[in-house]
């Protein structure tokens, strides 16, 4: 049984690219696809390190009520 590989693609506003395509694109398009995906990964990296201080946050504050800080609960007027 022999396994296929499939060619990598690169998926752009809903359109796979092959590596021959993005081969024949020209140096600005490819250096404005290097920034557009360096700019992905910080956002993802930038959204994960906010789950990470969210929850750092809340861990001190669960820890400041549980060492007995005075909680006053704000009024739903």
């Amino acid at each position: 049984m022999s396994k296929t590989k499939k060619e990598p693609t690169y998926e752009l506003f809903g359109k796979e690219y092959t590596q021959a395509e993005l081969d024949k694109l020209g140096d600005e398009q490819k250096g404005m696809i290097q920034h557009r995906d360096d700019l992905l990964n910080k956002i993802n990296r930038a959204e994960f390190n906010l789950i990470q201080l969210r929850f750092g946050l809340k861990a001190f504050d669960d820890g400041l009520v549980e060492s007995g800080m005075e909680v006053i609960e704000p009024n739903d007027e």
